[in-house]
């Protein structure tokens, strides 16, 4: 008894079971041979059923997907259009990887159906060749999902993602399908590609009958079966109705056929080289043989050849021997490791108070002569007669090697950042920061340089502004000292006048800063630098400035309210009131220190005229630069800038440098140090002389 077919050749049996002898293959949809036209290049295609099938879809992670084949659920404009793609492999990467174009497509009885025209390029040819003669059998359909709805699969408990409401796009010729339902489903832009499900048995065909015009059936009962052969006795057969008779298609082109194999198989394996070559010396010349011969026979990938490579490799196989390499940071036997801890050693043995690491290797060379540290630094560089006599090792300390300068440096820079860093110069609070990219003189903007904006209707044009010519200039200027160790010095372990040097150079270093910044402010009696705006020192009682009290008062309550007044009604450029910022500074000397906390107090007050109303938003600065009765109110240097400061980019604070003194048994420690201080603006300030 024969099974029916449906049209398309798929037989409408349900799934058996297979007998012995019989294949397991997953395939979904096949392009039927007869559907094929080699004059208009075209095939037609099974290229969905809506079976289940496994699944990444990134909101969900790994799911098992099901899709509604209903009219209602499938969205077929794009396929329908005529200018949805047939691709190679799903491949977008180029318009190489366009094959064809779907030129019809339609649903029915639960299946996709579509019509794949192929274009006439030569790098077409071999993929249309091979769907022609049936080698390339599979599609898949790319597709985007709208909407889902998860259900509970009642047989097995899993949950099923049945996409109701999708769109395919694009169909492609694959080599291999995913499940055994339907074709091969591409997941367009839903992410990574679906894995495989459980394959289900297909039926091997039959060979083609001749095509001859049917004949009657004859009611007499069918003839013996002929004897079948070893290969086709557990074969399950299936015949059909014969076709009508139609022409023969044309012969394939055999050679063409041929000379493309081959030249594919050349190309493949020449790319096997370069894989083979990246695995010489990870495993044996044996082994490479052995991948290379299966990799022909196989007819493989380079890209499987490198995963099989890979495997060998990790899973045993012989390894070659690898030099031991450390895992775990720098060797303690590291030359630049022993430097920094003798020079972490050298500080805290020098420095009192030097917060040296809890723990480390300088602990090791606390109570070691610099000779002894050279010598060690010696044989650590691979020195094998280090000398023993401390005279001749500060012979090679100053002639044959730099380990002592670069050890010298190293401490002091230990010791001179752990001096500067907590020192914090009073003139920092008052001062802007504006670092210098080289020694030119720096221009500086003042307040309301920028022109200020106006309002611009629509369509409107944006208008120009000019920006100030007459802003201040700062320089950036270079101080250095000096020291010098000498070979004595090393010999006799008397390094006191270095260590003095480098210790207390940071705190010098502030207090140079701090005095340097001062000088400036107190330049002219307290009125300060010439500014290059109105040829007129910064403080003045001109209307021009005025921003001097007319004569020295004392530092009290109404005083205090008058400066800070005159501040605020001070103007930008443009006219505009100055941004005082939240709090303003008092700045005094020794002298006015008591009046200047006491203004600035906060006291719980019973009554309101004994409130102290400047409490949080004056605050004093004291400095003993501050001569006499002298006081002064500064705005936020951030919003009101009139003093500006900076250190040369890349080396803030002082840099320490060693070198050999020509001539000399010694080294030479210098210290150099780039800073400018300047004035740029009389804005966002008040001086009184006081009394």
């Amino acid at each position: 008894m024969t099974e029916p077919i449906e049209p398309g050749g798929v037989s409408s049996a349900p799934d058996r079971l297979p007998t012995a002898g019989q294949s397991i293959v997953a395939c979904r949809a096949l392009a039927a041979p007869v559907s094929v036209n080699r004059a208009a290049r075209t095939v037609e295609v099974v290229w969905s059923t809506g079976a289940r099938a496994r699944n990444f879809v990134p909101p969900y992670g790994p799911i098992l997907e099901e899709l509604d084949m209903a009219p209602s659920a499938v969205r077929m404009d794009a396929l329908r259009s005529g200018r949805a793609p047939v691709l190679d492999t799903h491949r977008r990467a180029g318009t190489r990887d366009v094959l064809g174009r779907v030129t019809a497509a339609r649903l029915d009885a639960g299946r996709g159906y579509a019509t794949l025209q192929f274009s006439g390029a030569d790098d077409v040819e071999p993929v249309w060749q091979r769907v022609a003669d049936g080698t390339l059998q599979s599609v898949s359909v790319g597709y985007r999902v709208h909407r889902y709805e998860p259900r509970p699969d009642a047989a097995t408990g899993q949950t099923i993602h049945r996409a109701v409401d999708w769109e395919p796009y694009e169909i492609s010729i694959v080599p291999v399908p995913v499940d055994a339902a339907a074709v091969v489903r591409g997941e367009g832009d839903q992410g990574a590609p679906a894995t495989a499900i459980e394959p289900a048995l297909t039926i091997p065909e039959e060979p083609p009958m001749p095509e001859t015009t049917p004949a009657l059936p004859d009611p007499a009962p069918a003839p013996p079966a002929p004897p079948t052969t070893p290969h086709q006795e557990n074969a399950v057969t299936a015949t059909a109705p014969p076709e009508p008779t139609r022409a023969a298609p044309p012969a394939p082109d055999l050679d063409a056929i041929r000379a493309e194999a081959e030249r594919a198989a050349v190309e493949r394996i020449a790319g096997y080289e370069p894989v083979l070559a990246a695995a010489r010396g990870l495993v044996t010349a044996d082994m490479l043989d052995t991948m290379r011969e299966g990799a022909i026979r196989d007819r493989v990938s380079p890209e499987v050849l490198r995963g099989r490579l890979w495997e060998a490799f990790t899973s045993g196989a012989a390894r070659p021997s690898l030099p031991a390499r450390p895992d775990t940071g720098p060797s303690n036997e590291d030359p630049s490791q022993l430097l920094d801890a003798m020079a972490e050693a050298l500080a805290a043995r020098t420095m009192p108070g030097y917060q040296a690491p809890a723990t480390g290797r300088h602990t090791e060379f606390l109570g070691w002569r610099p000779s002894d540290m050279i010598g060690e630094l010696l044989r650590a560089r691979g020195e094998r007669n280090v000398p023993r006599n401390p005279t001749i090792l500060a012979e090679r300390a100053f002639h044959t090697t730099s380990d002592f300068p670069a050890l010298l440096s190293a401490a002091a820079n230990k010791m001179l950042l752990a001096a500067y860093a907590p020192a914090a110069p009073t003139y920092r609070t008052l001062f802007l920061r504006r670092d210098f990219r080289d020694f030119k003189p720096h221009r500086h903007l003042r307040v309301g340089d920028f022109p200020t904006l106006l309002p611009l209707s629509e369509n409107g044009e944006v208008q120009a502004g000019t920006m100030s010519e007459s802003q201040e200039l700062v320089f950036l200027q270079t101080f250095a000292r000096r020291i010098r160790v000498t070979r004595q010095m090393l010999v006799n372990d008397d390094l006191g006048a270095f260590t003095d040097f480098a210790s207390m150079i940071g705190r010098r270093v502030a207090d140079f800063e701090n005095a340097t910044a001062y000088a400036l402010v107190n330049s002219a009696g307290g009125d300060g630098p010439t500014l290059t705006t109105g040829a007129a020192a910064v403080f003045g009682t001109a209307a021009a400035r005025a921003n001097k009290a007319g004569a020295g008062t004392a530092l009290d309550l109404p005083n205090l309210a008058l400066g800070r007044a005159a501040v605020m009604r001070q103007k930008t450029l443009d006219g505009l009131p100055i941004a005082v910022g939240a709090q303003m500074r008092l700045l005094v000397g020794p002298n006015q220190e008591l009046a200047a906390r006491q203004l600035t107090v906060s006291v719980q007050a019973t009554q309101t005229s004994n409130a102290n109303v400047y409490a949080g938003f004056v605050q004093p600065l004291v400095e003993p630069l501050i001569p006499a009765n002298r006081w002064y109110l500064f705005s936020d240097p951030m919003a009101a800038p009139v003093y500006v400061y900076g250190y040369l980019n890349g080396a803030e604070g002082p840099q320490v440098t060693t070198g050999n003194v020509q001539g000399v048994d010694g080294v030479e420690v210098s210290v150099i140090f780039d800073f400018g201080v300047g004035a740029i603006d009389w804005r966002g300030a008040w001086f009184n002389p006081g009394t």
